[in-house]
């Protein structure tokens, strides 16, 4: 961990647990906000950071960091008002999805809310509510992505944009692409008989109860753990959403349902870095098992381990390496598979071939021809090799938690 990453922590934990004295930074301010934007917090640190002395000759050198800081802050409002105005419309429609993270993660940083960036906002369903969700969508101006598979228990998501707000329709909490998503599904199948709310300016947001969201967030970094990656945003989502409904949390079923994942070293690791550097104060049940390197990978992967191509290409390698359920292979083999993804692959990521099998062909093809033109990371063998020593650096790391 850089000196800039301490002081990039050390910034969250005195905003998070102000406490009687906060020491000043003298300190690379471009380089913390260049971390900052990384881990897609950028105007919560800019915000945070205002409070020290220090920090105010930079302010004053560089004021388009304050110009960005507030278009953020301002995009992200309306992004708040076009969904609350969109769940009215739900409601109004005797439709009360469930949603999930965004505005409810929001909800957790108090006067800071509109500080902490959602690039969407995830809602989810009962399948017998699918049509009836997308005319209100459409209704809205709302436009789907792409067509989904047919087949409405392999749907994961199924994405809407609107010039103000991009809407992931979830009918499934985490898919069903590995044996892992599938345990994950299970933990949620009796989410809608909660009727949790959270009153969001004045507006009653369904959600999960205390425990199935805090769950529901360990799981969701846990799968971006075990593919790309994830950064410092999830983390504290997670651990500022059990501070806050600690007491009405069943702690049994947490711990249950993350030894059912194989994640309880991956939540207590997360814990022990809440506690030792950002001013929480959670008892630990279990012995850490490598936090240091869980929060540089952190650091190193971004917000969802997509700081560059390199980056991607390697959460495609690991990803595609835990739902084999094996460990590392050659690199060969893995630049081949870049190149020719299996079937189940292709289904997922184009749900259409399901009924056009033949057409995966077709698809192979444009992924060679892509490839020749140098349209591909694939295509760069010297990218293709630092890709590789990234999936093996996290692959090791994987296996320490247990997962390969």
């Amino acid at each position: 961990m850089t000196e800039t990453d301490k002081v990039f922590l050390s910034i969250l934990r005195d905003a998070l647990h102000p406490g009687n004295e906060i020491t000043d930074f003298e300190t690379d301010w471009k380089a913390v906000l260049d971390t900052a934007k990384k881990q897609n917090l950028f105007p919560f640190v800019y915000d945070a950071a205002s409070t020290y002395h220090s920090f105010t000759s930079f302010e004053d050198s560089y004021p388009e960091y304050f110009t960005a800081v507030t278009a953020a802050m301002t995009a992200q409002m309306q992004k708040t008002d076009a969904f609350l105005s969109l769940y009215r419309l739900f409601l109004s429609a005797s439709l009360s999805p469930i949603t999930l993270k965004g505005i409810i993660c929001r909800n957790l940083y108090g006067d800071r809310g509109e500080l902490r960036a959602s690039g969407d906002e995830d809602i989810l369903i009962e399948k017998k509510d699918y049509m009836k969700a997308v005319s209100v969508l459409e209704s809205c101006g709302y436009q789907k992505e792409a067509d989904p598979d047919k087949n409405m228990e392999v749907i994961q998501e199924v994405t809407f944009h609107s010039e103000k707000l991009t809407v992931e329709l979830h009918l499934n909490p985490f898919g069903i692409n590995s044996t892992t998503r599938g345990k994950m599904n299970g933990w949620f199948r009796d989410v809608f008989r909660s009727e949790e709310k959270v009153e969001i300016k004045g507006v009653p947001v369904r959600t999960m109860t205390p425990t199935d969201h805090l769950l529901f967030l360990a799981f969701h970094a846990f799968k971006h753990f075990t593919g790309g990656g994830f950064g410092v945003r999830m983390m504290l989502d997670i651990l500022l959403f059990a501070e806050k409904y600690g007491e009405r949390i069943d702690w049994e079923h947490i711990e249950k349902g993350l030894s059912d994942v194989g994640a309880t070293g991956f939540m207590t690791d997360l814990v022990e870095i809440g506690n030792q550097y950002l001013g929480f104060d959670f008892l630990q049940h279990f012995e850490p098992v490598c936090p240091d390197e869980l929060l540089d990978d952190m650091f190193s992967r971004g917000t969802f381990g997509n700081s560059g191509s390199a980056d991607r290409t390697a959460g495609r390698i690991v990803a595609d390496t835990v739902q084999k359920g094996k460990g590392s292979e050659s690199r060969l083999k893995s630049y081949f598979r870049l190149l020719f993804p299996s079937w189940n692959t292709w289904y997922v990521r184009k749900p259409y071939l399901k009924d056009r099998p033949w057409m995966v062909v077709c698809e192979w093809f444009r992924r060679v021809a892509r490839y020749l033109r140098g349209e591909t990371s694939s295509s760069n063998l010297k990218e293709l090799d630092k890709s590789y020593e990234i999936a093996e650096e996290r692959m090791a790391l994987l296996g320490k938690y247990g997962v390969l």
